[in-house]
């Protein structure tokens, strides 16, 4: 019984952001691409879909943060404005 061997070339991260820009510029096709590149298209299609993915997490993940600091603000006010109006109900009795 033989096994077959995968031959995978690896491909540096460099390369395939290249890869994904040239198949993102206007009037290029993704198989143009993938021919000049002489990259399989669909691994080029794969790069695309996980460099778009990539994208969505990053901006989920800033919108996360952002959110998260202002929580963090807000619980703060909101501890300021409790001491400011105990202080003030003191002052009244």
């Amino acid at each position: 019984m033989t096994k077959k061997i995968k031959a995978t070339a690896a491909y540096s991260k460099e390369f395939v952001r290249n890869a994904v820009y040239l198949a993102q510029t206007p009037g290029r096709t993704i198989a143009s691409v993938a021919v000049e590149l002489k990259v399989p298209v669909w691994k080029l299609r794969t790069w695309i879909k996980e460099s778009k993915e990539k994208l969505e997490r990053s901006s989920d993940l800033d919108e996360l943060i952002r959110l998260q600091r202002e929580n963090s603000r807000l619980k703060e006010e909101n501890e300021i404005l409790k001491k400011a109006a105990a202080y003030f109900a003191k002052a009244l009795q």
